[in-house]
């Protein structure tokens, strides 16, 4: 078969994550199952935390880590980067860009499930460079590792062993520091790896105190040196639009050299997809070698165009059939709003 590999293309998305808290609010008000809103909590993937910068060890770089556990912060031993991050390039010292290389390519060649697979033995490659701890100024080596993705939080994780199960198979297989910070309360097993709250310890001016106070005195310390700040993440993305196919509605955008992008005017609208189009497999959306379809003039310059190639994910389509199934002869707008309401 043809080997599956990945590239990276400019393409559109649907700004969903600007509605992550009203689709959380939302969800209590769905007459659904529990079970069915849980997933759906799950997927939205609220998470509470702080974004911690750490600085690259005789370097003019800094980077950010986002972390949920910063209570855990004297405990990290090591820096994991995700393969395709942009500043693996920069840190990576001549000794290990050939490893580094070599393994950015195995890791493109995964899929993300693939990745995150937590049956998966998890690898990984030191590139050389190392980090500033920002309370210790402790040296931590700066590894790659495909467990880390750079599409969520920063593409940069503090890596802390002795708290997180990842973190403790790594350190464990690649022989890193691990140095617990946190001992249980009362009768609990508070064997490594222990990644529930408890009692800070080895964490210098906050030994002694809870998880859950310490995880905002921690990042407060730090705000106040202009070195870390409260964050919300979400493990939902926005929602990739853009599809290289001929079947979807076309997407109505102009790209002209002079004005940029430019919407297609609405009295232009809707954007038809022309029949006679060749299907021959290029790599390329088959709309792409329609000159007749790309070539136009600029709403805005009059100048010479081009349409956008690609086409809209169906669920654009499918997604508003019931609107438009009741009110289908309407021909001035997709469907009368009073009505349908």
């Amino acid at each position: 078969g043809t080997e599956v590999t990945k590239k990276d293309l400019t393409q559109w998305f649907f700004k969903i994550t600007a509605y992550a808290e009203e689709l959380l609010e939302k969800l209590d008000e769905l007459d659904w199952p529990e079970k069915t809103k849980i997933m759906q909590r799950n997927w939205i993937g609220k998470s509470d935390g702080a974004e911690i910068e750490f600085k690259v060890d005789g370097k003019d770089l800094t980077f950010k880590v986002f972390t949920t556990r910063a209570d855990t912060l004297y405990g990290a031993t090591y820096v994991v980067i995700a393969p395709e991050h942009e500043i693996v390039d920069l840190i990576t010292t001549d000794e290990y860009k050939q490893a580094v290389e070599e393994y950015k390519e195995y890791a493109r060649k995964q899929s993300e499930i693939e990745r995150l697979s937590t049956e998966k033995e998890k690898t990984g490659v030191f590139t050389g460079a190392y980090a500033i701890h920002p309370l210790t100024g402790e040296k931590l080596p700066i590894w790659i590792a495909d467990y880390v993705l750079a599409t969520y939080g920063t593409g940069c994780v503090m890596a802390v062993p002795a708290h997180d199960e990842r973190d403790y198979e790594f350190a464990t297989k690649y022989n890193l520091p691990i140095k617990r910070v946190i001992k249980g309360i009362g009768d609990v097993d508070d064997s490594l790896p222990f990644v529930e709250y408890g009692v800070l310890i080895n964490s210098g001016e906050f030994t002694g105190i809870k998880s859950e106070e310490a995880r905002i005195k921690i990042v407060e310390k730090l705000q106040q040196e202009g070195r870390a700040s409260f964050k919300v993440n979400y493990r939902f993305r926005d929602w990739l639009v853009s599809r290289q196919r001929y079947w979807g509605a076309p997407i109505p955008v102009i790209h002209c050299e002079r004005c940029g992008i430019v919407p297609v005017p609405e009295e232009d609208l809707p954007v038809l997809l022309p029949y006679d189009v060749e299907f021959a497999p290029t790599g390329e959306s088959p709309l792409k070698k329609h000159e007749g379809f790309m070539n136009v003039t600029c709403p805005k310059c009059g100048g010479k165009a081009l349409r956008d190639p690609d086409t809209l994910d169906t669920f654009v389509d499918s997604s508003w059939y019931f609107l438009r199934y009741p009110d289908n002869k309407n021909d001035k707008e997709p469907f009368n709003k009073e009505w349908i309401n």
